[in-house]
């Protein structure tokens, strides 16, 4: 019985330290037309074209959040497949959600990490 018991605390314990390992990293969000990978931790994202066209024109996104306004665009047009990535500032400072607003070709979504 006191194995029992043992072996129950040994894997409670590791369950514990494995879901705490998986609690930041890369997150992805996926849209009809993006997928959005972005890690509040360092920042990094990435803006990834996932849809039917084959030409990018006119591509400003933006980034907002509490204390988050950014904004970038890619200054040509580009065929796709397309990504362009970046860095959010200060994203680790704050725990509410960030908002991607991509614009394209006449085109608009939103992507929200909560």
């Amino acid at each position: 019985m006191r194995r029992k018991i043992s072996l129950f605390v040994c894997l409670t314990i590791l369950l514990v330290i494995l879901g705490a390992c998986g609690s930041g990293g890369v997150k992805q969000v996926e849209s009809d037309h993006w997928i959005v990978k972005f890690e509040r931790s360092t920042g990094s994202f990435s803006l990834a074209y996932i849809g039917d066209e084959t030409q990018i024109n006119d591509l400003v996104y933006s980034v907002t959040g509490t204390n988050i306004d950014q904004e970038g665009k890619a200054y040509e047009s580009h065929e796709t497949p397309f990504k362009i990535s970046g860095t959010v500032t200060d994203s680790e400072k704050t725990k509410d959600p960030i908002q991607f607003k991509i614009n394209w070709n006449n085109k608009s979504e939103i992507v929200t990490f909560e």
